[in-house]
């Protein structure tokens, strides 16, 4: 209801009302969306990059109502979003894997498989969609039902499983692309490890790995990707770990959350790809095509208190935006932002010859950016770029909450 008088909706030849005001009465009720498309007379459905793009029952019960959902094949899209099917074709292939958990059966507290692995451990959706991390015994059998409930509403698979946590790692994501007749590419690497509470910040692309590594996880992208029979667009997460090893995270069986910043950087459009794909249609690349020159960031600006990690009711004010970068808005002035709307408010792209010169322009356009009547990450993030570790491409997944927490320390 928050978003009923949203400006992007103007773009639309036909608006449904989803009565509700949280995400789970909307945007992720399968019912209600596949009603509205019959409602509409749509062809198909695009499920964009979130909320239900790796929703198996969705993709079953839109195909049931004769709307096909373009964005992967439902006869692969359980290989991927089923972590333990995954991990099978994984170890096919010798990729290695971070050590886990089975699958937590229903009536089992998981006490006895996190005394095996050894705390700290992840609590993870085997569908994913959730994960909280575990720090002490006695609290397993409470996150591991609170992970559960949590995986139910979000793909209404709740399944469970532990994993270890390895600490201080790089997370980099391959994009791959693969059509129906053997093309399968890969288009670099994005490194997401500025993130905190699991949510990113700033994605950066380019040469964010050596070349030696760039190569090795390429090709492990695409033979996983080929080993699953995958057709689309999708991303492999990758864990790098100081000492110089590479673990499987994931796939992600959608399009990224940054795929305007890979469309910035190869002059491509994914979604057009992803499309003909699907449809059967070869891809015009090879992987010699593939070839990235340029550097590129994507800063986020998120609704928020960055103190408390809260999100009070507010109205967007002002938001005064930079000029001469790629934008993508999710809210207008004047809009109202609320525990239950998206906190992502804005996506800046900048693209540059230069790793250097893409980041000066990134803490340029941050710079420019202004923000009124809600609280956003707009401050931390200008201190964020403004790191030793992210000026010489060192960070890690522990950089940022690491940075925020020593902000808030006395006298720091």
């Amino acid at each position: 209801e928050d978003e009923a008088e949203a400006s992007w909706l103007d773009d639309a030849d036909y608006a449904s009302y989803l009565n509700g005001q949280t995400v789970a009465d909307t945007y992720l009720n399968v019912q209600r969306v596949i009603g509205s498309a019959v409602d509409a007379g749509c062809d198909a459905i695009h499920p964009g990059y979130c909320f239900l793009a790796e929703h198996v029952e969705f993709y079953k019960l839109a195909g049931a109502a004769n709307l096909p959902v373009l964005g992967a094949d439902l006869s692969i899209l359980p290989e991927v979003v089923d972590r333990f099917r995954l991990a099978e074709h994984a170890s096919k292939l010798s990729i290695p894997l971070i050590p886990a958990s089975g699958p937590i059966p229903a009536d089992d507290d998981g006490v006895a498989d996190a005394a095996q692995l050894g705390l700290p451990l992840f609590a993870k959706a085997r569908a994913g969609g959730a994960i909280l991390r575990i720090e002490r015994l006695e609290d397993v059998p409470r996150v591991v039902a609170q992970v559960r409930h949590m995986a139910r509403t979000a793909s209404a698979d709740d399944g469970v499983f532990l994993e270890r946590v390895v600490t201080d790692i790089r997370q980099i994501s391959t994009v791959v692309v693969a059509d129906r007749h053997g093309t399968c590419v890969y288009l670099g690497h994005i490194n997401g490890s500025l993130q905190v509470g699991y949510r990113t910040w700033v994605e950066e692309m380019g040469a964010v790995v050596d070349a030696a590594l760039h190569e090795k996880l390429g090709q492990a992208a695409v033979r996983l990707a080929q080993e699953v029979g995958w057709v689309g667009v999708g991303t492999v997460k990758w864990a790098l770990t100081a000492d110089g090893g590479w673990y499987l995270l994931g796939f992600s069986a959608r399009l990224t959350t940054g795929y305007d910043l890979v469309e910035s950087l190869f002059g491509v459009n994914l979604i057009e790809a992803q499309l003909m794909a699907l449809a059967g249609d070869e891809l015009p690349w090879s992987q010699q095509d593939a070839k990235i020159e340029r550097h590129g960031f994507q800063v986020r600006l998120l609704h928020g208190d960055v103190e408390t990690g809260t999100r009070l009711d507010g109205t967007l004010k002002i938001l005064k935006r930079p000029e001469g970068v790629v934008l993508h808005e999710g809210i207008d002035d004047g809009g109202s932002c609320t525990p239950n709307t998206d906190p992502l408010l804005l996506k800046l792209t900048v693209t540059a010859p230069t790793r250097h010169a893409a980041l000066v322009q990134a803490k340029a356009a941050i710079a420019e950016l202004e923000v009124e009547g809600v609280a956003t990450n707009l401050a931390a993030l200008n201190d964020v770029l403004g790191l030793t570790d992210v000026w010489s491409g060192t960070y890690n997944t522990s950089t940022l909450p690491k940075a925020l927490f020593m902000s808030r320390e006395p006298g720091a």
